[in-house]
């Protein structure tokens, strides 16, 4: 008996001091030590829910055939060897394929997906969290690893990693922040004396329509591109990516369609359209209808502005804003 309770007072002394150590690093690290032992069972899904976050990392997307099955894997492999909570986040989208497309050559090419099912499909991405801000440093650090990280799953696939074009993000399945992003000094002055820079948009919510990342492939053939100076110069993947979101948003606007610019650290895109509301907003809807990808003959068609691609599938996003 006195043993038993000799036993349960050194336990009792031992958590009370792994506790006080942990709790000395700060709340936010102490929590983050509790969930250390990240679970990584093959057969649960980690499908991504409103309890994450609120803010997570977006490492990779994945279409076609095996998609899901890939997004598993590459979840699995990061709880397993990174400790990380990842999660898959799958997001559904639906083509009209009864419209006439015309497609167009574009120097910013994807590859065709083929879909069981003309007239729909999905994609799968892959979500590393949870993060309580986006200034969070353990965010930070993370987004830097995450960006050098190659998984055995995808060996030899991406450029320099699968998933060195990641980003921090708020949790899809929540709503949005009620506090509209800040963007940092250095991204303001890349974007503030632009005639159509998203920082001038006046309302709330924007669709966004294209993204030009550092990973776009160039060849010389767009006519709207070849329009823009020193065009004959090497120049980087991302300043081509910001070159045809330049082009793209101009000729949207000789068109009479309300585009937006916007350039960082890592991508350029470009938007339409300005709102305060977009829940039920047949204004938002009406735009996403008209630059979605279709599917036509079990491939999906992309919409192409000027030998310019958009994204298959457009998205409402938080329009950022300047410190005032």
């Amino acid at each position: 008996m006195k043993k038993t309770f000799l036993v349960s007072i050194v336990a009792a002394i031992l958590t009370a001091l792994m506790f006080s150590a942990a709790a000395a690093q700060g709340p936010a690290e102490f929590f983050r030590n509790i969930g250390r032992n990240v679970v990584a069972d093959p057969q649960q899904e980690y499908a991504l829910t409103e309890k994450e976050g609120p803010y997570l990392i977006f490492a990779a997307a994945f279409t076609g055939p095996n998609a899901q099955q890939t997004a598993h894997a590459v979840v699995l492999e990061l709880r397993q060897v990174k400790k990380w909570h990842a999660y898959v986040y799958e997001m559904k989208f639906e083509f009209n394929a009864s419209k006439d497309f015309q497609q167009a050559r574009n120097p910013y090419t994807r590859t065709t997906i083929q879909y069981k099912n003309p007239g729909g499909g999905s994609e799968y991405a892959v979500l590393i969290g949870n993060f309580p801000s986006l200034e969070d440093r353990q965010l930070e650090r993370t987004l830097a690893d995450v960006r050098k990280y190659q998984p055995e799953v995808l060996r030899g696939r991406g450029s320099p990693t699968p998933f060195s074009m990641a980003l921090s993000l708020h949790n899809p399945m929540l709503p949005p922040p009620n506090q509209r992003g800040i963007v940092d000094p250095f991204v303001e002055r890349i974007n503030k004396d632009r005639p159509y820079s998203l920082l001038r948009n006046p309302r709330r919510y924007t669709v966004q329509i294209a993204t030009f990342t550092g990973q776009t492939v160039y060849e010389k053939s767009s006519a709207a591109l070849d329009k823009l100076p020193d065009n004959n110069r090497k120049m980087t993947e991302l300043e081509m990516g910001e070159r045809a979101a330049i082009a793209l948003c101009q000729a949207l606007r000789n068109r009479g369609i309300e585009a937006y610019e916007f350039h960082d650290r890592y991508a350029s895109i470009v938007t339409v359209g300005s709102f305060d509301s977009v829940e039920r907003n047949p204004q938002v809807q009406q735009i996403i209808q008209q630059f979605q990808a279709r599917v036509v003959d079990r491939s999906q068609r992309i919409v192409v502005i000027d030998g310019i691609e958009c994204d298959p599938t457009p998205v409402i996003i938080e329009v950022p804003r300047a410190r005032r």
